[in-house]
């Protein structure tokens, strides 16, 4: 009974957070592989795999705050107490992942620089997701 009870609390979690899940795995996959598919084909061009990381967790960022807002919509605003909760939960996993790609890869390595990218992504998602979550879900903010 308890096995069942946990299986259908992780069931019913997965469904109301696939975005943000799915936008981890690929995270995941993208930082943590050793030839990530495409990764050979990037243009050569100064500093985007920079771009590439504020954007990884820009989006991370957004589909955090569009599963909180979709999941609470009831609930009414997001307030600034959950985007600091949603920041700082995206700035520990990014932090994670550095140090895993320092530690758990052969073929990568962590960045300090990375990681202020990944902070950079987050802070411009700070201020995007929510309006941009609010109109595509037809709710108010």
């Amino acid at each position: 009974m308890l096995m069942k009870s946990l299986v259908d609390k992780i069931l019913k979690a997965a469904a109301r957070w696939w975005p943000t899940a799915l936008t981890v795995a690929l995270i995941l996959y993208a930082t943590l592989a050793e030839h990530p598919a495409g990764a050979e084909e990037l243009p050569v061009i100064p500093y985007i795999d920079k771009l590439i990381h504020a954007i990884m967790m820009g989006g991370l960022t957004g589909a955090a705050v569009f599963d909180y807002k979709r999941a609470h919509r009831a609930e009414g605003s997001l307030t600034a107490a959950v985007m600091y909760r949603i920041v700082l939960a995206v700035m520990l996993f990014s932090f994670v992942d550095e140090i895993a790609q320092e530690y758990l890869t052969d073929a990568r390595g962590g960045e300090v620089g990375d990681f202020v990218a990944d902070c950079l992504g987050i802070g411009g998602a700070f201020f995007l997701a929510p309006p941009v979550v609010c109109r595509l879900l037809r709710v108010s903010r």
